[in-house]
């Protein structure tokens, strides 16, 4: 399955109507007098619908820029977790480690007196306990939080400063979905990130039920990596998702290598990076763009202009760093659902403990051993986030009518009790654009008339013309237009958006892609069998700095034991399909 890259576009109107063909036209009717006296005669005829059609066209343009503007999708950021109250939008996990690890999951307030936890404006951090020899078969101290909110798609951006790295360590950034009724992994899990030990690479791994399988998604061609992680033959490709796959190891799903230096020890020595995180759920039959899940790591300061000014259009990135299809012949789109982001640091356990030997040789004890009596080998395993955004996909549209109502908004969220004032949302941006159009219409009409009906005003534009020399301006225009045409058609078929014998993409198959509306972006439970509402989702906002809300309390997330498991890029010697991994 070969990732075509960015859906195509049809710009043709909007590329030949907003020329300034009024300013354009007398000489154009001139040079068409040149060449054929015998129009002479007819000269204000010619000229009147010249210039009544290059108004028309003018005015067409204008009215077609305002509805496609108006009508894009583009991700727009709808939270913002970095802030002195990070830890209020997320739940603390107390409970037992799912895969088995040695450590001890702290609650907020165990965190904070342990000197664990920071939060300000300049960033977040979650260390683990680096000063505590740990006493019997007990685990370290570390940290495992949930969001409060459950996503179904969208733009998870991470800036990270510091990964945790150790021998021992098993750290993860990750979203999972499960509730009382769908135990997971029901709803899937996604794990955007994770690595062991003082391995230089994270993978990102899916975990489902049955029938999830990405044989037709290859390296090199959809997604640019280290190739597949490996499965239990130790030869094949671990491509099959669901957690009992035969020929991989348990619990192991389908996971992708991402680059060299995109964790451990040379993520950090490099002063960090960015993960970016899409995850497609919605398609329409006229869109190109397929449900999908795709990850890109960008080292610091190699993001994309577009990201850091806060309006990332992924599909201007080039090819992703792992890329999972949620093409419903392979892998259907409600094996994921209602999905928690998680960050956690573990130890040993399933996955870090059956590689320990193997990747830190040099240690002469077990992985549990190690991890409880060598606390000083933690300091560098704690997490430094500079950045956390959500992105949702909407249109101006869809921002305007979502617009609080009232003179006085309130349109960016700081933090708690404190917010900037903003204009009046309720359709003001469509009013805006509507005078903006009258009034260009209203001047060009204008100019129209009088350039024919005022010898004065049609010499002054006249000789306007001849000083700013727009008989030049419109030929160096008319050879750019086609110098770009020639470029854009040769871009639109090496990306495979056209035929060799197209020029562009028909209009109909542009991309509009939905975007979920609800009157909460709290989950509410599953439907009931008798297919009730679904759960309701997150509502975008305008906002740029919005806080999540604070939906659930702290404690341990319902199923929470039943999540997460590694990706093994490599098992064990000796390994089984039965014996690395915990079944579910």
């Amino acid at each position: 399955m070969a990732y075509k890259g960015p859906p195509c576009h049809s710009t043709a109107l909007l590329f030949f109507s907003l020329v300034p063909w009024p300013f354009f036209a007398r000489h154009h009717a001139s040079n068409t007098r040149q060449r054929s006296p015998q129009l002479d005669a007819a000269k204000p005829c010619v000229s009147n619908r010249f210039l009544a059609m290059a108004f028309i066209r003018t005015l067409v343009g204008l009215i077609s820029l305002g509805y496609v503007s108006a009508q894009v999708l583009r991700y727009h950021p709808v939270e913002q977790y970095v802030g002195p109250d990070f830890f209020k939008y997320w739940n603390f996990y107390t409970g037992a480690d799912p895969t088995h690890g040695t450590v001890e999951f702290v609650s907020e307030w165990d965190g904070r007196q342990n000197k664990l936890l920071s939060a300000s404006e300049s960033g977040v951090v979650m260390r683990v306990d680096n000063t505590s020899v740990v006493a019997g078969e007990g685990g370290r101290k570390a940290v495992r939080i949930e969001s409060k909110n459950s996503y179904n798609g969208g733009l998870f951006v991470l800036t990270l400063d510091n990964v945790p790295t150790a021998c021992g360590a098993w750290p993860a950034f990750w979203m999972f979905g499960d509730d009382a009724q769908h135990a997971w992994p029901r709803w899937g899990e996604y794990d955007i990130l994770e690595s062991i030990h003082m391995l230089n690479y994270a993978t990102t791994t899916l975990h489902t039920r049955e029938s999830c399988d990405q044989r037709e998604v290859n390296n090199n061609i959809d997604f640019v990596g280290q190739g597949w992680a490996t499965g239990s033959l130790g030869t094949n490709k671990a491509k099959n998702c669901w957690v009992k796959a035969p020929q991989e190891f348990s619990n192991q799903g389908c996971g992708q290598k991402l680059p060299e230096a995109s964790f451990g020890p040379a993520f950090n020595k490099n002063g960090g990076g960015t993960f970016v995180a899409e995850w497609e759920n919605h398609e329409l039959a006229e869109t190109k763009q397929p449900k999908m899940m795709r990850t890109w790591f960008f080292p610091k300061g190699q993001e994309p202009i577009d990201l850091v000014a806060k309006a990332p259009q992924p599909d201007l990135w080039g090819t992703p760093n792992s890329y999972f299809t949620l093409e419903k012949r392979w892998c259907t789109a409600d094996h994921f659902k209602n999905m928690k982001m998680v960050f956690d640091t573990t130890f040993c356990g399933d996955y870090a403990g059956s590689t320990f030997q193997a990747n830190c040789p040099w240690i002469k004890q077990s992985c549990e051993d190690y991890v409880r009596n060598n606390p000083q080998a933690f300091s560098d395993a704690f997490w430094h986030i500079t950045e956390l955004d959500v992105y949702q996909k909407m249109s101006m549209a869809q921002l305007a009518a979502q617009a609080p109502h009232g003179p006085d908004v309130p349109v960016f969220v700081l933090h708690d009790g404190e917010t900037t004032q903003g204009n009046d949302g309720n359709g003001a941006s469509a009013a805006v654009s509507c005078m903006f159009l009258l009034l260009m219409g209203g001047a060009a009409g204008s100019l129209y008339y009088f350039y024919n009906r005022n010898e004065k005003v049609k010499g002054k534009v006249d000789e306007f013309a001849t000083a700013a020399r727009l008989p030049e301006a419109y030929r160096f225009v008319v050879d750019g237009l086609g110098r770009a045409k020639m470029a854009l058609t040769q871009s639109l078929r090496q990306r495979g958006c056209i035929g060799s014998g197209d020029e562009a993409e028909s209009p109909g198959n542009s991309p509009r892609l939905p975007i979920r509306k609800a009157s909460s972006r709290e989950f509410r439970g599953p439907p009931s069998p008798q297919g009730a509402a679904p759960p309701q989702m997150m509502s975008p906002t305008l906002s740029m700095g919005h806080r999540p809300s604070l939906a659930g309390q702290y404690g341990q997330s319902p199923g929470a034991t039943r999540v997460h498991s590694g990706s093994l890029p490599f098992g064990p010697t000796g390994s089984s399909n039965n014996s690395t991994m915990p079944s579910v």
